[in-house]
């Protein structure tokens, strides 16, 4: 238990610094399961990938003739 109380006190001082200072106790235990997910999810990947690689949305504008 006092583990995982460790582990919320370190994810909620990490998530003060990017500017996330209204979260609950829920709320970081949501992003504590969260990140143990993708950390899962990327160990299963066969090829390494950094930030540039995440994907973003791209809208274009086309002109009406």
């Amino acid at each position: 238990m006092a583990n995982s109380e460790q582990e919320l006190a370190q994810l909620k001082l990490r998530a003060e610094a990017i500017g996330l200072t209204c979260l609950t106790d829920a709320h970081l235990e949501q992003l504590r399961r969260a990140a143990i997910s993708i950390g899962k999810r990327k160990a299963q990947l066969t090829i390494p990938l950094t930030v540039a690689d995440e994907p973003a949305h791209v809208f274009s504008l086309k002109a009406e003739a």
